[in-house]
This record gives structure tokens, C-alpha cells and sequence, in this order.
């Protein structure tokens, strides 16, 4: 990865028209709202690329390089978001919570929260057939960093050989639920065999950037186009 490459990840949850019964509305982005963001991607030059992509020796980007991620897995991804990836030649990755596979949100409706469908396996591989990433969301969206060390370990390690086992396709990279880390868990999860992790550290990434303290831009249900272009512009230091 060349030094002078930044490199913004955009992280989304719900590719749907907002439940308003829902406790985090921001976690809905319109399937309109969406292909807008993709449209302005397109103009503004960027490429999207999984991302396993990153890091690679030798490997070579294009010159404005994006990643698409979606927290959770949701059925939305599949029915929403992926026909308005691949109408533009897009690819993301998705972070899959493994202990709920065709289940649900479970760590929300446990907070009063609205039950939303996770993708099944036939459902993720389907998405795999057609080109998207998947990694590791831990066994049942913990916090990472308010359980024991043999909990995250569990978590961590454990969500890896059942996503491979259940999917048949290595699990290379990780996201901490709610961006809850701290040095242990990232030293956990390199240790555990993931190559890069996912936090919701705000910025954009450059050669220099921890591999398992990747930062992203957090794109909700109010980031309209003209506010996603100036995130990307100034690399989202600071909240618009």
C-alpha cells in the first residue's frame, strides 16, 4: 500500500426505509439514499475494493481506492444494497455476527430494540457467489471490552472457525462490535489469525495505520450526498 494512498472505509448497517419504531434510526439508510451515495462515489473517482485488498505486499490499488463495510448482516444487504453494488461494478464486505446466522438482532431487541432478519448461510453464499466479502463480527456482538479475557477470547477466535466451518471460505478480517477494543482484544484478534479489524475511529487509512485499528467513516441515515462528499474530502476527522 503506498505511502501517499488514503484510504476511507464507509460503514453502513441497514440498507432500508427507517422502522420508526426502531431506538437507533440512524442505522437506516434508504435503498434511495443509497444509490446516491454510490452515484457520488462513481463521480468523485473511487474505485471499491473488499477489504481484504488492503495491506497486501505488493499489491497494487486503484488510484482512489474505497471500502464498502456493513455491520451485522442483515437480510437488507442482500435484498438492497447488493443490486445497487453490483449495477455500478461495486464490491463491499460484510461483518457477520456467526451464533446468528438466519436469525436476528438479538443484542438489540434485548435492549428494547426492533427485530430485524440476519442473512442465513444460503443467503450469505449467495452473496459470496456474487462477489461480496464477509468477515467476523464476533459469536454474539459482545463488547469486546467489557467482558473476561477468556470471553473475548471465545468470541474473537471461536466466530472465525465457525464462519469457516459454516461457509467454507476463510474468514480474513474482523470488526469490534460498537468499536469496543482496547490493545488486548487487538492483540487477540491478531493472534487468532485475522489479517485487519475494523474500529469506528473516525478517519481515513494510509500505510501507516494500525491493521487491527482500521478507521472508518460512518455514514447514517441523515448523511445525505453532499455531506458523505465532504467526509470524504476532509477525511472525517470531526462530525458534520
Amino acid at each position: 500500500m503506498s505511502h501517499t494512498v488514503r484510504v476511507p472505509i464507509l460503514m453502513y448497517h441497514k440498507i432500508e426505509r427507517l422502522n420508526k419504531a426502531s431506538t437507533v434510526k440512524g442505522h437506516y439508510v434508504s435503498p434511495n439514499l443509497f444509490k446516491k451515495h454510490l452515484s457520488l462515489l462513481k463521480l468523485m473517482g473511487y474505485t471499491a475494493i473488499p477489504l481484504s485488498s488492503l495491506y497486501r505486499e505488493n499489491a497494487k490499488l486503484p488510484k482512489k481506492p474505497v471500502v464498502i463495510t456493513f455491520d451485522d448482516g442483515y437480510v437488507n444487504f442482500l435484498q438492497n444494497a447488493l443490486p445497487a453494488l453490483k449495477s455500478v461494478g461495486y464490491s463491499a464486505t460484510v461483518y457477520l455476527v456467526a451464533n446468528q446466522l438466519g436469525g436476528t438482532n438479538a443484542w438489540d431487541t434485548s435492549r428494547g430494540d426492533v427485530e430485524e432478519r440476519l442473512m442465513s448461510v444460503d443467503q450469505v453464499l449467495e452473496a459470496h457467489r456474487q462477489g461480496t466479502e464477509f468477515g467476523s463480527h464476533t459469536l454474539d456482538h459482545a463488547d469486546l471490552a467489557a467482558v473476561s479475557t477468556d470471553e473475548a477470547w471465545k468470541q474473537i477466535a471461536d466466530s472465525k472457525s465457525k464462519l469457516e466451518a459454516d461457509l467454507g471460505f476463510p474468514i480474513e478480517t474482523f470488526c469490534y462490535p460498537y468499536g469496543r477494543k482496547n490493545l488486548d482484544v487487538q492483540k487477540m484478534v491478531e493472534q487468532a489469525g485475522y489479517r485487519l479489524a475494523c474500529s469506528t475511529e473516525r478517519g481515513q487509512n494510509t500505510a501507516q495505520t494500525d491493521r487491527f485499528a482500521l478507521k472508518r467513516i460512518n455514514v447514517r441515515r441523515d448523511t445525505w450526498a453532499p455531506v458523505l462528499a465532504l467526509k470524504l474530502l476532509r477525511g472525517d476527522k470531526h462530525d458534520v
